[in-house]
This record gives structure tokens, C-alpha cells and sequence, in this order.
């Protein structure tokens, strides 16, 4: 057996090392280890907090980085891990002080591959997890190079150095509070001496409003939209027969989304969900004919379609934290099949319809939330480029999902490495 390392550096060389062949259990062993032997080294809990996480353990995760700041309350790294993993379980206001506290001091974050292929330039916007695509899910930390980047103001933009680069990633989500930020990451697009991902105007062609426009050519359908102020609604006055379907203009992950069967429904939840305007649409019963409604995720990458979940619910308000899927056996194998196979469900004139939703869309990253219409189409609900895809659900219940997941984090590394190619 290899001797015990001697140094907390060298424990931390011997983790890294042990990850990357895929020995995992023996990796957080090491770091285990040298946690006891040098509980004062942050790189430790932070490494161990990034595999703990890719293996699905997100409290251990940040409990790890909850150590860091018992000894370290202003380390950097530590608060940035926690404004993101805090978000992905709920705790919305204390992931953004964590955040706030750290945009206070520094905007550009870098983390230096061990063994470096590539190094990306990654633009954000402050905000919550909706407000940018979460790539620290996607990259293998141990060969590609991370420079974060957060745009909040012309003056810090232009005083900031930018470090070396080989690729330019905005990763800035649609939303009516991230176009100053999106105008930023123009300016950069503009100066950009690399190949740049996401133009902030293929972005914009996302919105809600724009998505039914944007797709107008393809064989994929989008329930028309319209936005209405509180006061309209409240009359009910909306251009769709009843019943529709209604939300809070700049809201996601159905924070406020409701079914209204009549108009006199409207008063009361223009009282529930205050807002100055909402969005409205008609609704589309899409049940299957189990009596079941399906929603898929799917994820374009260089235009490959990937499929990343399946929710299934009796209720037509579908998302994956409220679909029943843990305790359904049958729904999980239809989701491993969906995910083993994409084309499995969106085949012939449906696989055409990816491919044109990709075409239209123009975004060399982004994903959709869709289903199968009663008339066979593509029915998308929604497209956005910061949806969610990660490895972090049980490994002994979602085995599939660790199985195929990373195909999608091996299509992003060699979509960078193809503009690296060509620009080299």
C-alpha cells in the first residue's frame, strides 16, 4: 500500500489523482484523512466538498464549506460554493448574502486545472441559480481551467485583468433583471480576441414573449403568450378562452404558475402572486393516454440534442422535485430509457423538430422543457440556456442518470476544445 502523504499538499495531489482514475470512494478517504491531520487547509474541504457533490451528497458538500468558515469567514471560495449549493436547496436568501459578500470584494474567481486542456472565460450575472448557466456542474475541474467572471458595471469591467483564455462562455440567463448584464457581455463579445458562446441577443430570442417568434419555422409548437398588467388581469381580461394557464412576469421553476378555469378566478390571484404584470397563455391538456402528463428536458450542445430528465405527475403542473418519480419504480425505467435514448421518444418528424428548434435557437448551449402534444408535435414550454444539469440525484436510485449524465460534461468539453482547434 502506498505510504500515507506526508503533507497536506501531497494528500491533496493523491486525492486529485485517485478522482481522476475514478477511484472516488479512495479519494474522499485520502481527503478524509488529511482533514484530520490539517483541518486549517481549505483546499482540502473545498476539493472534497466538489467530489461529494459530483457523487450526490450536496449537505456533505456544504458542510465541508461550512468548515472553511468556521475558520475563514471571509475565504472567497468557500462563500461563492455555498451562494450556489444553498441555492440548489432552497436556502435562497443566505446562498445570496454569501454571494453579495463575496461581489463585494472580487468579481473574477478563477480554479487552475491540475492537468489543463482547456481554460474558459465564463461571464455571470449576480443573482440567484436561475440567473446563469451552472457550469461548475459541467466541467471536469481537473482538466479544464475556470476564469468566473461577474459583470455588474462598466468601470469594474474595464479595470478588471482578464486572465488567459481559449474560449469566452456567456452563460447569462434570459431575464428582465439580467439585461444590463447581457449588454455587458455584448461589450465583451464586441473586444473578445477568442471564440465567444451565447450572444447575448440569442439569448434575448428566449424570452417568453419571443420564444413562439423564435420558433415560428419549426415543426415544434408554442402556446401563444400575452402579457397583461395586474389590473387587467384581475378583469379578467385576457385574449384566450378559459382555461389558461398564468404566471408572474420574470418568475421560473413555476413559482406562481396556476391554472385559471374562469375570469372570476383572476382577482384572487393577482392577490396570491402579486405582481405588476403577468404572462398568460392558454392551456394545453397534454396528457398521454395513460392519463399521465410527461415533461422532458432536453439540452443542446453544439446543436446534439441530450436528454437530461423525464418528470411524470397526474398532475399537469409538472417539475422534478414534485413528480412522484422515487417512489415509482415504472417511472424511472421510462426515464433511463429517455435518457439512454433521446431519440427513443423524439423520433422521425420529432428528431427533426430538435434539430430545428436548435438551428432557430442559435445558442451553442441552452436546453428546453417540452412534451409531446395530443397532435404529435413538440409542444416546448419553455427554453432556456441556464436549466439544469447536474449528477447529484441518489446514485442508488437514479443509477442511470450517473450513467448518462456525463456524456452531456464530455460534449461541452469538446465543443470548447473544437473553437480552441479552430481558433488556434
Amino acid at each position: 500500500m502506498p505510504s500515507e502523504p506526508a503533507t497536506a499538499a501531497e494528500a491533496n495531489a493523491r486525492a486529485i489523482e485517485l478522482r481522476a482514475q475514478g477511484r472516488v470512494t479512495e479519494a474522499i478517504a485520502v481527503f478524509r484523512a488529511a482533514i484530520a491531520r490539517f483541518p486549517r487547509v481549505p483546499a482540502l474541504r473545498q476539493n472534497l466538498a466538489q467530489l461529494l457533490y459530483e457523487t450526490g451528497d450536496a449537505p456533505g458538500a456544504i458542510g465541508e464549506h461550512e468548515g472553511v468558515l468556521a475558520d475563514e469567514p471571509g475565504d472567497l471560495t468557500s462563500n461563492l460554493a455555498l451562494s450556489e449549493l444553498l441555492q440548489m436547496t432552497g436556502d435562497r436568501e443566505r446562498a445570496l448574502a454569501h454571494q453579495r459578500r463575496v461581489l463585494e470584494t472580487r468579481r473574477l474567481f478563477s480554479s487552475a486545472a491540475p492537468n489543463e486542456r482547456r481554460r474558459v472565460l465564463v461571464l455571470c450575472a449576480p443573482g440567484d441559480w436561475q440567473a446563469n448557466i451552472p457550469v461548475d456542474f459541467l466541467f471536469d475541474r481537473t482538466s479544464t481551467t475556470v476564469h468566473k467572471l461577474y459583470l455588474l458595471d462598466t468601470p469594474r469591467l474595464l479595470a478588471e485583468a482578464i486572465p488567459e483564455h481559449d474560449v469566452i462562455w456567456n452563460t447569462i440567463a434570459e431575464s428582465p433583471d439580467a439585461l444590463p448584464y447581457l449588454a455587458l457581455a455584448d461589450l465583451v463579445a464586441r473586444a473578445a480576441q477568442r471564440p465567444f458562446l451565447n450572444l447575448s441577443a440569442r439569448v434575448l430570442a428566449t424570452a417568453r414573449m419571443q420564444l413562439g417568434e423564435t420558433l415560428r419555422a419549426t415543426g415544434a409548437v408554442v402556446a401563444p403568450i400575452a402579457e397583461r398588467s395586474r389590473e387587467a388581469l384581475a378583469h379578467g381580461e385576457v385574449p384566450f378562452a378559459f382555461p389558461i394557464i398564468v404566471r408572474p412576469v420574470g418568475s421560473h421553476a413555476g413559482h406562481g404558475l396556476e391554472r385559471l378555469d374562469t375570469a372570476a378566478q383572476c382577482a384572487a390571484y393577482t392577490e396570491r402572486a402579486p405582481s405588476d404584470a403577468y404572462y398568460a397563455s392558454p392551456f394545453v391538456d397534454y396528457r398521454s393516454a395513460d392519463g399521465y402528463y410527461r415533461k422532458y428536458r432536453v439540452v443542446f450542445v453544439d446543436g446534439e440534442p441530450f436528454a437530461v430528465h423525464l418528470a411524470i405527475s397526474p398532475n399537469w403542473m409538472i417539475h422534478y422535485y414534485n413528480a412522484p418519480m422515487a417512489e415509482n419504480a415504472w417511472m424511472r425505467d421510462e426515464e433511463a430509457r429517455f435518457l439512454a435514448d433521446v431519440h427513443g421518444v423524439f423520433d422521425g418528424a420529432r428528431a427533426a423538430a430538435l434539430r430545428e428548434i436548435a438551428s432557430a435557437v442559435g445558442l451553442e448551449y441552452f436546453g428546453i422543457d417540452c412534451t409531446i402534444a395530443p397532435d404529435g408535435r413538440v409542444l416546448v414550454f419553455e427554453a432556456d440556456p441556464a436549466m439544469l444539469v447536474h449528477t447529484s440525484d441518489p446514485i442508488e436510485r437514479y443509477p442511470y442518470k450517473h450513467r448518462y449524465i456525463p456524456r452531456i460534461y464530455r460534449a461541452v468539453e469538446q465543443m470548447i476544445d473544437r473553437r480552441k482547434a479552430a481558433d488556434t
